[in-house]
């Protein structure tokens, strides 16, 4: 049997509080290394002063990246880059070809980006050019979903041979019991019977529509909004516009670990989830794996990835939205079990499965 050597780049996951991208890419590396490959998992210098939190997974070894110097460590057959930063190592020349992930291409969408609503002009376009230097230089590129795909190859030029949709997977304890739910809630103050929301707190994020959709749903003062996620882009003007708001019916949390994040879920009675646009959305399955009712935009690939178990709104229409709120509240327990088993579909070692079929179509193609 031939085994693949990947180097991979884990940079993302090298953070005290790891999101969306942090997460997919400890999930992969973790199952690629159930799989017949050799993995060299590297971390870029500029993460030297979070070294304690360096991803380190069995039957792996550890390097440090620096441009554009290729790194000290064993050759591979493919390279794989998981947040779309491909290194810049020129003395290469192409002779390893190499896969990136693409989460989503939000910046390149007509009208995102106008007027320094979600991001400066500057960080946009410093993710543009991203977006051209893999289709440009990569031999494989990874979408998280089939709308992530469609609206890459409209916007930039790029083969459409080499773009491939592999899912993300969902972490084991978003289906276990919720046996120590009530302690863990308890740890950070949230109480139960709310409707959450879990992501960053940012413009781009629709943080204005949904605070409007819920405060139009007309909900009683034991069901409340609650926020959770670390504050970003734009999270200042929106901390003021809630400030507003009587302070018992919106609450606001940071960063929960997996485990706390889960006990949220499923103490929550519905997950409002109705964002600009996602390229994948990992909040919407890792809620209908607790059972819980989720309300989503219907734009984006949050419609994909939801399989008709969300229930859509339009983003930009609180009435909208308080309607699709009301309706996942009533929600029958059949319908939150098809969501749970519709979730259990979506595997780490499934998402490693494919991804090392995209490995060997780069090869084929170099």
């Amino acid at each position: 049997m031939i085994v693949l050597s990947i180097a991979i780049d884990v940079t993302a996951a090298c953070t005290p509080k790891p999101t969306g991208i942090g997460r997919y890419t400890e999930g992969l590396t973790s199952a690629l290394s159930r799989r017949q490959v050799s993995l060299q998992i590297g971390t870029r210098c500029s993460h030297f002063h979070l070294r304690q939190h360096r991803l380190s997974v069995e039957r792996s070894r550890r390097f440090w990246i620096q441009e554009p110097l290729w790194p000290l460590t064993r050759s591979a057959d493919v390279i794989h880059v998981t947040d779309s930063r491909v290194p810049r190592w020129p003395l290469l020349n192409g002779k390893i070809p190499t896969v990136a992930t693409l989460h989503d291409v939000f910046h390149i969408l007509p009208g995102m980006t106008q007027g320094e609503r979600f991001s400066t002009e500057k960080f946009a376009q410093k993710k543009i050019d991203r977006y051209r230097q893999i289709a440009r230089d990569c031999s494989r590129i990874i979408a998280v979903s089939g709308t992530t795909k469609d609206d890459f190859l409209e916007h930039i030029d790029c083969d459409p041979e080499k773009v491939e949709v592999v899912h993300h997977g969902i972490d084991e304890n978003f289906f276990k019991g919720g046996f120590a739910d009530q302690k863990l809630l308890e740890e950070v103050g949230i109480p139960a019977g709310g409707v959450v929301y879990a992501g960053d707190f940012s413009q781009r994020k629709n943080l204005d529509g949904i605070v409007e959709g819920y405060l139009k749903a007309d909900l009683d003062i034991d069901t409340p909004l609650i926020l959770i996620g670390e504050s970003t882009y734009g999270s200042t003007a929106l901390q003021k516009k809630i400030d507003v708001v009587d302070k018992g019916r919106i609450l606001r949390f940071g960063w929960l670990n997996q485990d706390q994040l889960a006990a949220a879920y499923r103490s929550s009675r519905a997950l409002l989830f109705c964002t600009h646009y996602e390229g994948f959305g990992l909040p919407i399955l890792e809620a209908l794996a607790c059972g819980t009712p989720v309300v989503i935009s219907n734009r984006g690939a949050a419609p994909e990835v939801a399989g008709g178990h969300g229930h859509l709104c339009d983003a930009n229409d609180a009435v909208s939205i308080a309607a699709a709120l009301n309706s996942a509240l009533g929600a029958s327990v059949t319908d939150r079990e098809k969501g749970k088993e519709y979730a259990r579909s979506f595997t780490w070692d499934r998402c490693a499965q494919e991804t090392e079929l995209v490995y060997q179509n780069a090869m084929e193609s170099s």
